[in-house]
């Protein structure tokens, strides 16, 4: 009955967005009926709680093991535990297309929602852009990846898999296949890929609004600054679950794909790399138009290319276009994919050229100085789009011409990425130190000099820490010089603005205050300051991570000892076939290490077993010891025998890798910060703060 239940208001579901479609483009386009368009806006209401019915009755699939339906005996098995069934809803193909699905609804229903009055003239067609993507990944559950579909016993013993009864066949109990059932991969059952898939959705589907309202500005003429306005935050909202995603991502690396380190340039990470990389650049592009009227352009290039790296990523992962362990298996969804996003893609190009010839996408200002803010978000923009498309070629260009054109096979590995990038990076940090003291409109090359005196000054204070603990290749200060630079010109501006506060306000306000009325008056600023700090302290542990990682391997015995840098790790056994609460059966190492000749801690790093398993049976997952200054990270390695008497180990000395995490943190309440709506800060605490509008730059 669950899978009738989910088949039906699925097909409903889709039904209801190719309705919303036509009554949205007929009534605005044709009929300039306000009924019909308010029957299409039901009928995307009707369609998020029919797409939430049939995700909701694949869930209950999964929690009362219906084995039955052939998604469940797929990616679970009786003795998995509760909490990774729920997460199960999106451990394979076909499950995670209907909740991607749902989320496209959930954010389409409360985009219309909560613009419906405020957006009148663009919603028509903003509805139908959104309804024409989330009817596509319904057609794809109905039509290719079926998650309703039941196993069939044929009168000839053998089992099929099908929505529908075949002729002659019986249905098998769910107890019988309960035997067989595979349950889920053993590399997602782990707490960061329970949540790192639904974060990387929510980033991924978020971008559909921005997209939408930028789509429909182009099809409306409404071309002002009202699509920016309203999709800002949903841009924001949608940037904030990529970072997220992709910190959870390379923490799930980090601890359990067992090679030392969170990022490896996978084109499938790349593939949800490149949304973000765009996403940046348009969140820092529209502040142009909306505070000069320039940049169109590129604001409308950038949006519709930033869903397009969404579409193009989902492509890459679902198509089976990449051999990855993070990618899906080879999938029928693949031409129908590449066909909605060469087709997307194009759309939009050519309503932006038609604009653009029509002298509608002019730009209200010209550029009057190479060092005006404008002019520094420009080159900004060219950084991402660079970084982009050399993380484009290595990851899917030079491999797919080398396939289809050249006959053969070749891979671009970390070596190209690590070559290519960090200039761009470097450039990138340079830009966020010195785009923030730019002025709008002209700026003089003598003031913003003066601006960055005490930010320089403090770099070269921190860049002597660095050289005491051994940073001393001119490329590594280069490089933490630059990152520096960058975090200490965001907290010098707040310190300025708080100066400017107290000055303005000493008499009513203490330091704590001046601080919150500062940054709930423009959190956008403040916010944004915040996130460059982030970006700052992850950068500093991507370079100490990245040029100063140790690493031996080494075979000991019970009882010997290992020495890497000032760490001295002495093996004191294993246990063998421990049998945890899932039924998986683990080897587990037991270590001590020292440091300096003292004991500091006790690791257990271990090879875990998944008997019931039939795509990989065993991970490996390390004992690790972290501090601010570095991870000890280590791996009882998977590709050597182990016995009573002795094992192999990979050893791992990571400098500032836990900052990538710190810094991660720090990022996402930044954005959370910039993404505060500033007229819901509650009236008693305005007035006990006393919010008046400072003077000067802080304005």
């Amino acid at each position: 009955m669950l899978a009738e239940i989910g088949l039906i208001a699925a097909l409903f579901a889709f039904i209801a967005a190719l309705y919303a479609i036509i009554a949205a483009v007929y009534g605005e386009r044709f009929a300039r009926s306000e009924a019909m368009i308010r029957s299409a806006r039901n009928a995307v209401i009707l369609n998020f709680i029919l797409v939430t019915i049939a995700c909701v009755a694949l869930e209950i699939a999964l929690l009362t093991e219906q084995y039955q339906i052939t998604y469940v005996w797929q990616v679970t098995s009786p003795d998995m535990p509760e909490f990774f069934r729920i997460t199960a809803l999106w451990g394979s193909q076909s499950g995670s297309i209907l909740f991607w699905s749902f989320l496209m609804s959930t954010f389409t229903a409360a985009s219309v929602l909560f613009n419906w009055k405020s957006q009148r003239r663009l919603m028509p067609y903003a509805m139908a852009y959104m309804m024409a993507t989330v009817a596509f990944f319904l057609a794809l559950t109905i039509f290719f990846e079926n998650p309703f579909e039941r196993w069939w016993a044929l009168p000839s013993g053998d089992f099929v898999a099908s929505a529908f009864i075949p002729a002659g066949a019986t249905a098998p109990s769910a107890a019988m296949l309960a035997q067989s059932a595979n349950g889920l991969s053993p590399l997602l059952r782990h707490f960061g890929m329970a949540i790192h898939p639904p974060a990387l959705y929510l980033g991924f589907v978020g971008f559909i609004i921005p997209f939408a309202y930028g789509m429909s500005a182009l099809a409306s003429g409404d071309l002002s600054t009202n699509w920016i306005k309203v999709s800002r935050r949903w841009a924001l909202i949608a940037w904030l679950f990529l970072s997220l995603g992709l910190v959870l991502g390379g923490r799930w690396a980090y601890d359990v794909l067992g090679w030392g380190g969170y990022w490896g340039w996978d084109p499938v990470e790349n593939a949800a790399f490149l949304p973000w990389l765009i996403g940046t650049a348009y969140l820092h592009s529209v502040m142009i138009q909306e505070k000069r009227g320039m940049l169109k352009t590129w604001n409308m290039f950038l949006v519709i290319g930033t869903f397009s790296a969404v579409i193009f990523a989902t492509f890459a992962t679902r198509s089976g276009l990449v051999d990855s362990v993070h990618s899906f298996a080879q999938s029928p969804i693949g031409f129908p994919m590449l066909v909605f996003w060469a087709s997307l893609t194009l759309i939009g190009t050519a309503l932006i050229i038609w604009r653009r010839m029509r002298g509608e996408l002019k730009d209200e200002n010209p550029f009057r100085s190479v060092f005006s803010r404008e002019a520094l978000f420009v080159l900004n923009n060219f950084v991402f789009v660079a970084l982009f498309a050399v993380i484009f070629w290595g990851s899917f260009g030079a491999p797919i011409i080398a396939e289809n054109f050249m006959g053969t096979n070749i891979t671009l590995g970390a070596d190209y990425f690590n070559s290519v990038t960090p200039p761009l990076f470097l450039l990138m940090y340079l830009l966020m130190g010195v785009a923030p003291i730019s002025a709008w409109g002209v700026s003089a090359v003598s003031r913003m000099g003066r601006a960055l005196l005490i930010p320089v000054a403090l770099t070269i204070l921190s860049l002597g820490l660095f050289m005491v603990g051994g940073a001393t290749s001119p490329g590594a200060l280069l490089g933490y010089g630059l990152v520096l630079l960058a975090g200490w010109v965001a907290l010098y501006e707040t310190y300025r603005g708080v100066l400017a506060r107290r000055q303005a306000h000493a008499a009513r306000e203490n330091v704590l205050q001046s601080v919150v009325a500062l940054v709930t008056r423009n959190p956008r600023r403040y916010g944004g300051y915040m996130i460059h700090l982030g970006i700052t302290v992850i950068g500093l542990g991507v370079i100490g991570s990245m040029l100063f990682q140790q690493e031996t391997q080494q075979t000991l015995a019970v009882g010997e000892t290992a020495q890497i840098d000032s760490y001295t790790v002495r093996y004191d056994g294993l246990l063998r076939d421990q049998i945890a609460e899932d039924g998986r059966v683990m080897d587990i190492a037991e270590l001590t290490l020292f440091r300096d000749g003292n004991e500091i801690a006790h690791l257990r790093p271990r090879r875990d077993f998944f008997p019931e398993a039939t795509d990989m049976n065993s991970t490996t997952i390390a004992g690790s010891y972290s501090t601010l200054e570095n991870d000890f990270y280590v791996l009882l390695v998977n590709w050597e025998p182990i016995s009573a008497g002795s094992a192999t180990f990979k050893i791992y000395i990571n400098p500032l890798v836990n900052l990538v995490w710190w810094g991660s943190i720090i990022l996402i309440l930044g954005t959370l910060l910039a993404g505060y709506p500033r007229e819901t800060l509650p009236a008693r605490v305005r007035e006990k703060l006393q919010i008046a509008a400072p003077q000067g730059a802080i304005s």
